[in-house]
């Protein structure tokens, strides 16, 4: 059973997931900036947007998301930006770590959401960092969430997450090509800790 401080943990995970979505679509102008309007979160201003598709996406990931977590099962969330499906630009990788030394008392999530403020704040200057993604491209995105083969198995007889972009975990092989900067160190609550960071593609 999940307890009240693991709830709230979740939430604010969640709710950083979703600032830093819509973030990271509207620094790299994946849509226009029409649909984004400005909201405080953690005292500073964010962007989110007000595109009910775009957001249905979002939330109904997110609700994934909140669920696995509970059952720590998810162990990445993962935005891809390409403009051909089978070759990225850019990946922007949630990592969540189980395994790390639990923050011992932060009841209040203070400095956690001190650190998530720090991180946001300086989130333009890590950005400006990046290559510029290709003039006049179409380029799109899609959210993919990694699990383990078994939870994927059990994904798999729930009906409320059939429709959900889950991954298989496997291992990986680096590609030849690929630059790797951090936005997010990693941050630590009770339950998991989570680190930040965006893949740059070779090719671009």
């Amino acid at each position: 059973m999940t307890t009240a401080t693991e709830k709230q943990e979740i939430d604010v995970i969640v709710e950083m997931m979703e600032i830093y979505i819509n973030s990271i679509l509207y620094k790299r102008k994946l849509y226009p900036e029409a649909i984004f309007r400005i909201r405080k979160a953690y005292n500073i201003p964010v962007y989110i947007s007000i595109y009910s598709a775009l957001n249905d996406y979002i939330a109904q990931t997110l609700k994934a998301v909140r669920e696995m977590l509970r059952n720590r099962k998810v162990r990445r969330l993962e935005v891809i930006l390409f403009e051909e499906e089978d070759n990225p630009l850019e990946s922007y990788v949630f990592n969540l770590d189980y395994q790390r030394l639990a923050r011992e008392s932060d009841e209040n999530m203070s400095e956690f959401e001190e650190e998530l403020r720090q991180s946001l704040l300086a989130l333009d200057a890590r950005m400006k960092n990046l290559k510029r993604l290709p003039e006049g491209a179409d380029v799109k995105f899609k959210i993919l969430l990694h699990t383990t083969e078994s939870a994927y198995v059990r994904i798999g007889n729930d009906p409320r997450l059939q429709n959900f972009p889950f991954v298989k975990e496997v291992a990986v092989q680096e590609a030849d090509e690929k630059s790797r900067i951090e936005l997010l160190p990693v941050l630590q609550t009770s339950c998991v800790g989570v680190n930040v960071f965006v893949e740059e593609y070779g090719g671009m």
